[in-house]
């Protein structure tokens, strides 16, 4: 089985059958070519593969002749934000984010901050497979210098998003989960500076995670416990790169992830009207808020880079996905648990109500999320057909098949990460949704 992944979001690999040393080096020597020239900052999410590949990054970008910055363990939406602000030129992230721990990716970051777009990242692809490296002479080379962030910079910009000094006076009480990554870094500076009573778990970083990295009700077994056993405000699960954040209200209810992006929204566009971008793959939660404050929700492609450029292309403020993922783009171009949590922090405190109070005013639904294990090439011939059969229904295809009915919807589309086909399917009624999965098995176990 194929283990390395090529997407705009970078390469990613189960290690080292897929990423490796010389993986790692060839395609940041691509994206180093490319770039031709500046400053490049490089993190890791701390996992226990991210200190091998970081040095052959390190290398292969410096042999290009660009400078590199090390920023060793921290999270991409902060290295986001720092090329955002021109600290640095470009970016290289190196963490598998939601993958399991024996997997890892580098994430190309271009000179805003940004996943890369289409075009940019086929260049770099040519690039890559061309294996036309550039190479600096003995005396060009770049420096790899260490750099410390300011972090506190990239909290009082974010202060300016939400209301500081309420989430000050509420003095919430919150436990995290950062699972070992990189966003344990910045945990305590963020809970100083919104003065939060913090309580962490899994916040060492480095070494085997104590469970899946990605944020979700399955994974916030630990943290609900404690959250139970403390009676704190609420709890946050984050991924190895603090890109994406999952609830846990006060009660101790462990949230779908697709609660994020709807609370954060709401905090949001009560203060600043915009559009919202959002996937194919995400709740219809997220068309209440925008009924909320009349503003339009646009369906794009699943992933980071879709949903940013969209913004961009569309000039909406606010965009994310049902994965738990927010992006501000007056912030940065990146999706950033930290800001979600200070969104949702701010909407507690200003409405003065709990999590369990807000997640209640939004609409109930139903949902299932499905991974399918099926050769590559037979994914696409599925969709394909699946595309034939359901054109009566006028399926969105932006990305796989997305059927819109009355008491509920599917996606189905292969995966940009994975080597196996994805299912989402929400529904009104638990009815609807079983209706909704049998109908999508017969399909599935017909086409075999």
């Amino acid at each position: 089985m194929t283990t390395l992944r090529v997407s705009l979001s970078g390469i990613r690999g189960k290690v080292p059958e897929g990423l490796n040393v010389a993986v790692a080096s060839d395609f940041a020597s691509a994206f180093a070519t490319y770039l031709e020239r500046g400053r490049v900052g490089i993190c890791v999410d701390g996992r226990w593969s991210g200190t091998m590949l970081s040095h052959a990054v390190f290398a292969a970008v410096s042999a290009v002749g660009l400078d590199v910055y090390d920023l060793s363990v921290l999270p991409t939406p902060v290295l986001q934000f720092l090329i955002g602000r021109g600290i640095f030129n470009a970016g290289l992230s190196i963490t598998g984010g939601h993958n399991p721990e024996d997997w890892n990716a580098l994430l190309l970051l271009n000179e805003k901050g940004a996943y890369l777009d289409s075009i940019e990242g086929n260049e770099v692809f040519n690039i890559y497979h061309s294996r036309e490296f550039s190479r600096a002479g003995w005396d060009e080379i770049g420096k790899i210098t260490k750099y410390i962030p300011d972090l506190g910079a990239y909290l009082e910009f974010m202060g300016q998003f939400v209301d500081a000094g309420e989430i000050r006076r509420a003095g919430f009480k919150i436990v995290v989960d950062p699972c070992q990554g990189s966003g344990a870094v910045l945990l305590r500076d963020f809970a100083e500076f919104f003065n939060l009573k913090i309580l962490t778990i899994n916040s060492g970083i480095g070494g085997k995670f104590p469970h899946d990295p990605e944020p979700n009700p399955e994974n916030a077994a630990q943290a609900a416990a404690v959250l139970k056993a403390v009676s704190y405000d609420a709890g946050f699960l984050l991924n190895s790169d603090a890109s994406r954040l999952s609830l846990i209200t006060e009660k101790g209810d462990a949230l779908s992830e697709e609660y994020t992006l709807p609370l954060a929204a709401l905090s949001y566009l009560e203060k600043r009207p915009s559009s919202i971008i959002t996937t194919v793959a995400t709740s219809r939660m997220i068309e209440h808020v925008g009924r909320k404050f009349g503003v339009p929700v646009i369906r794009t492609k699943v992933g980071q880079s879709s949903v940013v450029h969209t913004m961009e292309a569309t000039g909406a403020r606010i965009g994310g996905e049902g994965s738990g993922s927010v992006c501000l783009k007056e912030f940065s171009r990146g999706y950033d648990a930290f800001l979600s949590m200070a969104f949702i922090l701010d909407l507690m405190a200003r409405k003065e109500k709990t999590l369990s109070e807000l997640t209640s005013e939004l609409p109930k639904y139903h949902m299932k999320k499905m991974k399918f294990a099926m050769p590559v090439e037979k994914i696409y011939r599925f969709v394909h057909h699946l595309k034939e059969v359901y054109s009566p229904e006028n399926p969105n295809l932006v990305d796989g098949i997305r059927v819109e009915r009355q008491r509920g919807w599917f996606n189905i589309r292969p995966s940009t990460t994975e080597f196996v086909l994805r299912i989402i399917m929400e529904a009104e009624t638990p009815r609807v949704l079983e209706e909704l999965e049998e109908e999508i098995n017969e399909k599935l176990w017909s086409f075999q």
